[in-house]
């Protein structure tokens, strides 16, 4: 076979225009950094990096949440340690009193106990990014105020919302300690009913309750069985004389449970919401009837009732300075309803640790498949720089090379022909 001089030619063009090709390719990388610069440079890798690159959106996304997360947690625990310094204070106060020497000028003692009242009130009242911080998932109003009357403490808005947030595909975690479970009264339905007596039959229970200014009252409950797994429930509360001051039967509520572990599976058809609120703004009387502790079983009904506190904070801490600047020292009961919110308050602090610490080790996971991420990006697209120049160089010289062969192989002109 003859090879012409025109082969000779286009084969040493063609060699030369590649490694032309690859020294530019070279150069673009290494000021890149990158070895894919569009899809027809690797169309599976390209494919893998966009994967990559999917899969670090979400990382991204969920690792902004737990940021924002652990913010709103730690202005959580900012306000209930500031709650804790002021509650702190009024104790100490309360144990001043009990000396009958320095019960000579109880109008002090209450004004030094409105003050930490003001600072408790305007704490709780704090917000995080636009969120009250213990105003649950209602956020149009501040969720704790004094009445028009300055009688009373009132709750505004419905406090016992969770916000909960996704940190990653299968973890939801709430992030927020409801005011409900923090400043309400929340009445609990405990115990169980015998899951084989009979329809129609009944159980009753009772439990003193309080109104913001400490008037007491009587809440009662029944509980009617209407077929199998499901009751109707009712309730009423009474005033000390015996007098009907709220009646629920023209509301009431049906409460189903599972045939099978004897859990409560929804009041009133909703399965998520499995307590709600009573609130009576003609007597003061407000608090949230909590029913998810009730259950079935096989054994004899046994159904009670209990508070977290007798009323909340702000109005315990009303009536001291009421009895105060009326000359009389805080009996036993009140001190205690300090000392048990008190004890209330160390326990959540504790909970909200805990929610800080199970979010801080997700976010460090998080951080991990981050890393790896890229690491894989990077042996994907990464270029390895002094690899990269040794390439350079040597297609520089293998250039050079092949133009020097080309002017000792290629130097013909018409004269050779002649």
């Amino acid at each position: 076979m003859r090879i012409s001089d025109l082969i000779i030619s286009n084969n040493y063009i063609g060699n030369t225009n590649k490694i032309k090709e690859r020294i530019s390719l070279l150069n673009k990388q290494i000021v890149t950094g990158k070895k894919i610069s569009r899809p027809s440079d690797s169309p599976v890798g390209t494919s893998r990096l966009m994967r990559i690159s999917d899969q670090s959106g979400h990382l991204d996304a969920y690792k902004n949440n737990i940021k924002t997360s652990l913010a709103f947690l730690d202005e959580t625990i900012f306000a209930m340690e500031s709650i804790q310094s002021e509650v702190m204070n009024i104790v100490g106060k309360l144990t001043d009193l009990q000396n009958p020497i320095n019960q000579n000028n109880l109008e002090l003692y209450a004004d030094m106990i409105d003050k930490s009242l003001k600072i408790i009130l305007e704490t709780a009242n704090t917000k995080s990014d636009g969120k009250y911080i213990f105003g649950g998932t209602d956020y149009s109003d501040e969720p704790f105020s004094i009445s028009a009357d300055n009688q009373s403490y009132q709750t505004n808005t419905d406090t016992s919302g969770k916000i909960n947030v996704r940190f990653s595909q299968s973890v939801v975690q709430n992030i927020n300690l409801s005011g409900l479970e923090l400043f309400g009264t929340k009445i609990s339905n405990n115990g169980f009913f015998d899951r084989t007596a009979a329809v129609g039959s009944t159980t009753n229970s009772s439990l003193t309750i309080y109104d913001k200014l400490g008037n007491q009252y009587s809440l009662n409950t029944t509980y009617q069985k209407t077929a199998d797994n499901t009751y109707q429930f009712t309730y009423d509360i009474l005033d000390g004389t015996g007098t009907t001051v709220f009646s629920a039967p023209p509301a009431a509520r049906e409460l189903v449970f599972n045939p099978l572990n004897g859990n409560l599976v929804s009041v009133d058809g909703s399965t998520t919401n499995l307590s709600f609120d009573v609130n009576i703004p003609a007597n003061k009387i407000q608090f949230t009837m909590d029913l998810k502790s009730l259950s079935e079983s096989n054994s004899a009904t046994s159904v009670s009732l209990s508070a977290n506190q007798p009323t909340d904070i702000f109005n315990t801490l009303k009536q001291i300075s009421d009895s105060l600047r009326n000359g009389v020292v805080p009996d036993s009961n009140m001190i205690a309803a300090v000392d048990g919110f008190n004890s209330r308050l160390t326990s959540l602090q504790s909970e909200v640790g805990n929610r800080i610490n199970q979010i801080s080790t997700i976010e460090n996971v998080l951080t991990q498949q981050s890393f790896n991420l890229q690491e894989l990006a990077q042996k994907e697209d990464g270029v390895d720089i002094a690899r990269a120049l040794v390439d350079l160089q040597n297609q520089n010289y293998l250039l050079q090379v092949t133009q020097k062969l080309g002017s000792m192989i290629l130097p013909k002109t018409l004269l050779d022909y002649l």
